[in-house]
């Protein structure tokens, strides 16, 4: 009972003490591949329509819901693909990213403007290499009503009273900052059964100063590789191995897996609805399990992030987060193209 009683109030602390102190992480989503505009600015506009509109949000730690607060982040992004029949096949992508962010007692929101440009190749035109930018700003501040303090523990209930004096003085934290972010990115379509594509993007450009005390602490880098293959069995099965590696700081990140989805629309109009699951491992020690639905060019996911991490999952009970997605995306411009199921990306 003394060992649990130390767990529930020591954790919060520590979770609060690596928020403030160490290098400060951009946030991040298990479905990186339902979050295109978060994953490569190049990304914007590069879909088989008009325009995609995409929300997601994740839900981190919840058992920990005690705590000050939980982690849990909301993204909502708009981009439309532009000029096509101008540019003889190239299209031009622009779009529209807001995202909020709760680390604790840390919140932030963070609004881009994203433009793209993708260079048709080859004779058909199934080759793409594209490039993006994105370039807006971080607004972020520090809840001090959410941070607990010694003298606001309760003994007797063995909980945190927030509502008592915490002895304390503090004066508002917060600031804006500048912000800019860069990515290339190439797919290609072989044949009806074998698609492939690689990205890389590089953001916190500017570096800006992150910091609510005089110092000159930046944002480090975030460096984000992407990759994956879709197969396509007879327009049956639709299978997608892929991965992510994401470095920022001291801070590495990797996520491999595959996914499969399913036709249930028939052949004349593929995937148009379709059922997909998939599962990947995180390399920090976790397991992702996800599932979807498709139907007239809506998409809808869930995840769930189950961590083996040795301390870490026996505070959180293995709940990494959960994570929902949501992707409205208009009709195929080309019919000789297919619908793009949940999880596999199809360009």
């Amino acid at each position: 009972m003394k060992n649990n009683l130390h767990k529930k109030i020591l954790f919060p602390f520590i979770i609060l003490f690596l928020t403030l102190q160490v290098s400060a992480q951009d946030y991040k989503f298990s479905q990186f591949y339902n979050s295109p505009l978060n994953l490569n600015p190049a990304f914007t506009g590069k879909i088989n329509s008009l325009y995609r509109f995409v929300a997601n949000y994740r839900i981190q730690y919840l058992p920990l819901q005690s705590s000050p607060t939980p982690y849990n982040t909301l993204s909502a992004s708009a981009d439309f693909g532009l000029l096509r029949d101008q540019l003889r096949g190239d299209i031009f992508g622009v779009g529209i990213l807001f995202t909020n962010d709760r680390q604790t007692a840390i919140r932030s929101n963070t609004a881009m403007a994203s433009v793209a440009y993708h260079k048709s190749l080859g004779k058909d035109k199934n080759h793409f290499l594209s490039v993006g930018v994105q370039v807006g700003f971080t607004e972020r501040s520090l809840d001090y009503g959410s941070l607990a303090f010694a003298s606001q523990f309760d003994s007797v209930n063995s909980t945190f009273n927030l509502h008592k004096p915490s002895g304390e003085a503090f004066s508002s934290g917060t600031y804006f900052k500048p912000n800019l972010n860069i990515g290339l990115f190439w797919s290609s379509n072989f044949n009806k059964m074998l698609s492939a594509y690689a990205g890389f993007s590089m953001f916190n450009v500017l570096k800006p100063k992150d910091t609510f005390f005089k110092s000159d602490n930046e944002r480090a880098y975030r460096l984000n590789a992407h990759a994956g293959v879709m197969i396509d069995i007879n327009r049956i099965v639709l299978i997608s191995p892929n991965g992510m590696f994401m470095t920022q700081a001291k801070a590495m990140q990797w996520i491999a897996g595959t996914s499969a989805s399913f036709n249930l629309s028939g052949k004349k109009e593929p995937y148009k609805t379709a059922v997909s699951v998939g599962v990947w491992y995180d390399g920090n020690g976790a397991v992702i399990a996800s599932a979807g639905v498709s139907f007239s060019g809506v998409q809808i996911g869930l995840s769930y992030d189950a961590t083996f991490k040795k301390d870490l999952s026996k505070a959180v009970k293995t709940f990494g987060a959960l994570e929902a997605s949501i992707i409205y995306t208009g009709k195929p411009l080309d019919k000789k193209k297919q619908y793009s199921p949940l999880l596999c990306p199809k360009f």
